[in-house]
């Protein structure tokens, strides 16, 4: 089971899929990076590998004011409309049906907040942020989930380990 933890939409439930395709960010994962994120109020949010959308939705519950949320796979798609059109659909919200590649090589948009939660082992922490950094405004953050890898410590990122999983946060001047 799926709960929202703050804001708005604290305690709704959200449908997901049992799939070793769909990972979605455990309570105590999000918990935790939405502790270190802060207050989103009036920030964009872009959630590329969006899943179900645990942590777009997360986001909008507490405060963000627009997301934009990126998943490929048609059957996670109509579970992540589900829950947007279920929880949250008078919020402003664009989802996108197409590959994260495909996204942002035709976005335009930079956004406060981009989380990122490729599917394990696809994509490595250096891809992912060469993909996204620049679609980041100026002091936006970068949020990575990724499977436990060893990444050189850098001054601009921040590395948060949870079980086999790594929250990776990188400020993005």
């Amino acid at each position: 089971m799926i709960n929202i933890i703050a804001g708005k939409y604290k305690g709704r439930r959200l449908t997901y899929i049992n799939s070793q395709d769909v990972r979605p960010t455990q309570a105590r994962v999000r918990k935790s990076v939405f502790d270190i994120l802060g207050p989103l109020n009036g920030k964009s949010v872009l959630d590329l590998f969006a899943g179900v959308g645990s942590l777009g939705i997360e986001s909008l519950s507490r405060g963000a004011s627009e997301l934009t949320a990126v998943e490929l796979n048609s059957e996670v798609f109509k579970i992540l409309l589900n829950n947007i059109n279920t929880i949250c659909s008078s919020d402003k919200v664009k989802l996108q049906r197409m590959s994260v590649d495909k996204f942002l090589n035709m976005n335009k948009q930079k956004f406060d907040i981009i989380f990122a939660d490729p599917p394990y082992g696809k994509f490595s922490f250096d891809e992912i942020k060469g993909l996204a950094s620049g679609f980041i405004k100026k002091n936006g953050i970068l949020c990575i989930e990724m499977e436990k890898t060893k990444i050189k410590n850098d001054e601009d990122h921040r590395i948060k380990h949870y079980g086999n999983t790594q929250v990776i946060f990188c400020q993005i001047n």
